[in-house]
């Protein structure tokens, strides 16, 4: 939100470059930091986004995806089959009477 002809109090200086706020400046909404304009605040959250997204490339952000998502579906499927490889022995030893093999 971009404040204007409204002084901030004393003493209080911008988030990003810690220079005093003068008559006009940014206030983010949800976190109530004061920046000195919008530069400061547009360089604040581009350091912020970086610092939680460290992938410079989107190649290395789409391989980091595809490892996670290639991961996720192992462990679904190595899941799955246990499963169906138990219920299939449970099956087999209903069915096979106790004296044969089968």
């Amino acid at each position: 939100m971009l404040v204007n002809q409204e002084r901030p109090r004393h003493g209080v200086a911008c988030s990003a470059c810690t220079r005093p706020l003068g008559t006009s400046y940014v206030r983010h909404v949800s976190t109530q930091r004061l920046y000195c304009g919008y530069d400061c605040y547009h360089r604040y959250q581009q350091t912020t986004m970086a610092t939680l997204w460290p992938y410079r490339s989107s190649l290395e952000a789409i391989t980091v995806l595809a490892a996670i998502s290639t991961w996720s579906c192992m462990m679904q499927m190595g899941a799955l089959s246990r499963s169906l490889t138990e219920a299939y022995l449970r099956a087999h030893d209903l069915l096979t009477p106790e004296g044969g093999d089968g």
